[in-house]
């Protein structure tokens, strides 16, 4: 009753946003926010609302008005002053203006240094950073050009050619490898420029640097089961790209630390950064002893096939799949193998052979070939300090109504998400969107979990946490898509990224392409939190662009709604179909 009631909340609430986009003569603009603007681009957009029914004009160029009432549209600047005004009409002949100034100055093209002096230095790691042997730091510099500039231990910096920077001179660059000799390295770096005639001038870096000394391991060790590796300190909106969750108390050697991550060796060839909260840390006073996997176990019981090898601590792993044939591929860092590992496998429905390889000195791989044509998902985990793979089975029956589906109505309380012309939410219509698909997978038979069936926050880790703990069979996170550019990004697009996840994905977006949307694409590699787990697969649904008027206008229209969902609930089908016809052709 309570879900019923708030659905219903909902609805009335989309209701009076048309509603009230039809009232008095109006002009709303959400783009730009101010009447008077200093920009630095030549492309500007002018989005808002105005009343529905109303006309539109800038200037004398009419616009068009969607039947929410809501604009977009783009122009061109030049230099210097612009004035664009804005006249709404409705029916009546009444009318309202609004005027809108841009004043633009184009960002001015660089130039060398005029004046012996230096401009900036750039140092890569970027950030506070505890530094190795065998460590590399890379220096960008902008001062007068025609001297002769110096860094550390007074290395040389070499002058680019003014033809290979962009036209500039005086950008002076440098590598420096830190060696044990820089054991006393503690503070900032100072750059040192000299000119010919005997004048100086100095840069200390804003950052600082110091030596890790390694006269006894340095750990760290993980702090329970939804700790993560990156490939890097750095990322974008959504962070760092995370490479593999790992288990509570795996070792993780410390090489050195970028800003707040600890950087990991996992071995001679590889690193990866973990965020310095998510590991406790530890000085050993002996090295840990060598894991070499002699001892190793392949079987089943009534619901999963397994996988496991004997280590002699709980050392770090990483994961990827392969799709036709389907293959689970595991790798284990700072683990060597015995020659002819070949355990029997006993009770197995889903493993149909298991390949064990030393592909480096310090890095183990394990290769699960499976029956079926992609995985169906898996878990990695310690039982003391035996790794396991615990795989899932496909279904005997691949349908909708045997089936347990994970539900994600993106954001939900304070974190609102992304906001339309015409007010409404990505939290609104998110929710409104997975309460009817929720309906349509039901009478297909499907039982459903949902994250959330009002407007309450929820934080993305318990939804991770909770999806990896219930193990359902498919996961969807449904969410809509958002742009700076109003006027040309727009369509629907489906996000995965674990390899064996491209199937789902792509199966729907084919289908939600089918309603008419422009087709932004079914994008892999996404590092949204809920494409992360390996335990089931799973596809990031952005519906549309609500910042974009037309597909804002369609996700307002309950029909429209129910066409998308339909194509989804479609799309799983034949995701499903799909899988059934590999099965078919693998059995014959």
């Amino acid at each position: 009753m309570k879900q019923f009631i708030h659905f219903l909340y909902c609805t009335a609430l989309l209701l009076c946003i048309t509603i009230a986009a039809s009232a008095q003569v109006s002009l709303r603009l959400n783009q730009p926010s101010r009447e008077q603007n200093n920009v630095s681009s030549a492309r500007q957009f002018i989005a808002g609302r105005t009343c529905t029914g109303c006309k539109l004009w800038i200037d004398e160029d009419s616009i068009q008005v969607y039947a929410t009432g809501t604009f977009a549209i783009k122009r061109d600047l030049k230099p210097g002053k612009t004035i664009y005004t804005l006249r709404a009409e409705d029916p009546n002949g009444k009318t309202y203006t609004k005027t809108i100034y841009y004043y633009f100055s184009p960002p001015p093209k660089p130039v060398p240094t005029p004046v012996f002096r230096i401009d900036y230095m750039n140092i890569t790691p970027k950030g506070n950073l505890q530094l190795s042997e065998g460590d590399t730091l890379h220096i960008k510099v902008k001062a007068y050009p025609g001297c002769k500039g110096y860094w550390l231990n007074d290395v040389p910096l070499i002058e680019v050619p003014a033809a290979k920077d962009g036209g500039i001179a005086g950008i002076y660059a440098g590598s420096y490898v830190i060696t044990a000799a820089d054991s006393m390295l503690n503070g900032r770096i100072k750059v040192t420029l000299r000119n010919r005639d005997g004048g100086v001038a100095v840069m200390e870096s804003p950052n600082r640097y110091s030596f890790m000394k390694n006269t006894y391991p340095f750990i760290g060790r993980t702090i329970d089961n939804m700790t993560y590796l990156t490939a890097s300190p750095e990322g974008d909106r959504l962070g760092p790209d995370k490479i593999g969750y790992l288990d509570k108390d795996v070792i993780l050697p410390i090489s050195g630390k970028e800003g707040d991550y600890y950087k990991i060796k996992l071995s001679a060839h590889h690193t990866a950064y973990i965020p310095e909260p998510l590991v406790d840390t530890a000085t050993l006073f002996e090295h840990p002893p060598v894991s070499i996997i002699s001892n190793a176990r392949v079987w089943g019981d009534e619901k999963y096939d397994y996988l496991s090898v004997e280590l002699s601590d709980r050392l770090p792993y990483t994961s990827t799949q392969e799709v036709q044939p389907g293959k689970i591929i595991v790798d284990v860092y700072g683990a060597y193998s015995e020659p002819g590992i070949n355990p029997v496998l006993q009770g197995v429905q889903e493993i149909s052979q298991v390949s064990w390889l030393q592909i480096e000195p310090d890095v183990f791989r394990m290769t699960v070939s499976l029956k079926h044509a992609m995985p169906w998902g898996y878990q990695l985990y310690y039982e003391g300090n035996r790794l396991v793979i615990k795989i899932k089975r496909q279904l005997p029956v691949l349908a909708l109504n045997k089936m347990v589906i994970g539900l994600d109505a993106g954001h939900g309380g304070s974190n609102v998400g992304a906001q339309g012309l015409t007010g409404a939410s990505e939290k609104q219509l998110t929710l409104l969107l997975s309460m009817e698909l929720k309906a349509a997978l039901e009478r297909e038979g499907a039982r459903v979990i949902t994250t959330r069936t009002t407007d309450k926050f929820v934080a993305n880790e318990d939804r991770l946490s909770n999806f990896r703990r219930i193990n359902p069979d498919l996961l969807l996170s449904v969410h809509l898509n958002s742009s700076v550019n109003p006027v040309d990004i727009s369509g629907t697009a489906t996000y995965y990224k674990q390899p064996f996840c491209d199937p789902l994905s792509a199966a729907i977006h084919k289908r939600l392409v089918e309603t008419g949307l422009r087709d932004f694409g079914n994008i892999p590699g996404f590092n949204f939190i809920l494409n992360n787990p390996t335990e089931f697969p799973g596809t990031l649904i952005e519906t549309l662009f609500l910042s974009n008027p037309e597909d804002e206008m369609r996700i307002l229209d309950s029909n429209f709604r129910q066409q998308m969902v339909q194509k989804i609930v479609q799309g799983m089908k034949d995701f499903l179909e799909q899988a059934r016809e590999e099965r078919l052709i693998r059995e014959e």
